[in-house]
């Protein structure tokens, strides 16, 4: 749990990663996950005209936060994704970025950057987890 505290009270900006991503034009979009996972692929999705499938599995939730959510009584999937006050980034690439992306991982420092799902030509917004099929969580709302 300790771990979650840290990276809440003092997070990475990810700021060297949007950069060579803008550098290197890999990412046809980007946003930042200050207001959560689901909310950014929401945003993304709906500018770009596009639906989404997430792929709740592949999203990199660390053990401790697992063992919180747990503890919390909520699923860790649905959770994460939920979420906000993350200074991960949410990108884009088409097909067409992926060596551009491929320089953006050799140049990045070891920072890890995770496929976690994909937009496609359905409207809907899905969370997909351990092999259930569920409409994408709201993210972060204001008001």
């Amino acid at each position: 749990m300790e771990e979650c505290l840290q990276r809440y009270r003092a997070p990475e900006p990810r700021v060297r990663i949007g950069a060579l991503l803008g550098r290197n034009r890999a990412a046809s979009a980007c946003m930042d996950l200050s207001d959560g996972l689901a909310d950014a692929v929401r945003q993304v999705a709906v500018a770009s005209g596009l639906g989404a499938v997430v792929d709740g599995d592949a999203l990199p939730i660390s053990p401790s936060a697992r063992e919180w959510f747990r503890y919390s009584g909520a699923d860790p999937v649905t959770a994460a994704a939920a979420g906000g006050d993350d200074y991960e980034l949410l990108f884009a690439v088409p097909r067409r970025g992926r060596s551009r992306l491929a320089t953006v991982i050799r140049q990045s420092r070891g920072v890890p950057i995770t496929r976690i799902g994909e937009l496609t030509a359905a409207p809907e917004l899905i969370l997909m987890s351990g092999g259930r099929r569920e409409p994408l969580p709201e993210g972060f709302v204001h008001f």
